[in-house]
């Protein structure tokens, strides 16, 4: 008998899985704050497909209905909680490596040439500050926000004394925009309906794509987007290390390529989605850029970045982001 049970198992060591023993499938849960038929909700369900048939069924997504939680703070926690993984913003983002935030700050990165260079050369350095604990599957281009105001904005002088609501717990960005003579009203989107009927606040820096779901209460009240984008936000795809190392070895480079792949679509959609946010926004003005605008605002970073914004982040983050930015910027190049 023992004879017996010895070969039956030398076959199945060596014949594998086909021999009887069904493939073991690796069900990776992540949590998710999207809304439905959102380009990000509708990238997921893709790269879930995706999944599938890269693995042959091997490996799979699922996004259950108890993981779709209401703040970045929640998803994190599911994850400490038995989810696999999670999409998160920038903020999320910042809550695993506070000097991710670097990308968001206000008038630090201009425009999407600069977003690119930017991410390419910050990508390894986030992921190696994570490594450990976490496995960054995919960074992903999110949309720009703008200042959204009673009054136009064009230079850095026109935000001196003007009330601004914003979400306090980013201390970086409050205190950057103190520091050019803002007032600060504390402040959620939902706060701001609120504040800006009753006559509060001024202005808000959030993403069309927000202000435009809300149009209908803001008409009237919200006079004046600004030209230029004022600061990028980027989304994450994050998995916990334990959890990724489930997957087989071989499948991961393939997967985690898929992840990036879908992660730049998404990119793409969303700028379509803002694109068409802004063009819903009928009664909004959008002042003209004057030519000298832009060495304005530049000049405001140029004169905090080796005092107050060195003080905020590591130089890590900040001569990685210099680097890139340089080249974009280098005159006459290529």
């Amino acid at each position: 008998m023992g004879f017996r049970c010895a070969t039956l198992a030398l076959m199945l060591s060596i014949l594998g899985p086909a021999a009887g023993l069904p493939a073991q499938v690796v069900t990776l849960r992540i949590a998710a704050n999207v809304p439905t038929n959102s380009p990000w909700d509708l990238g997921l369900k893709r790269l879930a497909a995706e999944f599938d048939r890269i693995s042959g069924g091997k490996v799979r997504i699922e996004f259950p209905p108890s993981a779709h939680v209401e703040t970045e703070d929640e998803i994190l926690q599911q994850m400490r909680l038995g989810i696999d993984g999670a999409m998160i913003s920038s903020q999320g983002l910042a809550e695993l490596y506070p000097d991710s935030l670097a990308l968001s700050m206000p008038s630090f990165i201009n425009n999407d040439e600069e977003f690119d260079a930017v991410l390419d050369a910050v990508g390894p350095l986030i992921k190696s500050k994570l490594a450990g604990r976490y496995v960054v599957l995919a960074l992903s281009k999110g949309g720009w926000v703008r200042y959204f105001s009673k009054s136009p904005i064009v230079y850095p002088s026109d935000l001196d004394r003007l009330r601004i609501s914003i979400n306090q717990s980013n201390d970086k960005e409050t205190s950057l925009l103190q520091s050019v003579g803002a007032r600060l009203v504390p402040g959620t989107i939902s706060d701001f309906l609120l504040q800006v009927s009753t006559n509060e606040v001024d202005a808000i820096l959030d993403s069309p794509i927000y202000i435009a779901t809300l149009w209908f209460q803001l008409r009237g009240k919200i006079s004046y987007m600004s030209s230029f984008k004022v600061a990028p936000f980027m989304g994450a795809m994050i998995v916990n290390e334990s959890s990724w190392e489930k997957v087989p070895a071989d499948l991961r480079p393939q997967l985690q390529r898929a992840v990036q792949e879908e992660a730049d679509k998404i990119g793409i959609d969303s700028a379509k989605l803002e694109d068409d946010a802004i063009a819903s926004l009928d009664g909004i003005t959008v002042p003209p850029e004057p030519a000298d605008a832009a060495a304005k605002w530049a000049e405001v970073i140029a004169q905090r970045r080796d005092g107050l914004i060195a003080q905020m982040f590591s130089p890590d983050i900040l001569d990685t982001m210099d680097a890139a930015l340089a080249k974009v910027r280098r005159p006459g190049r290529e």
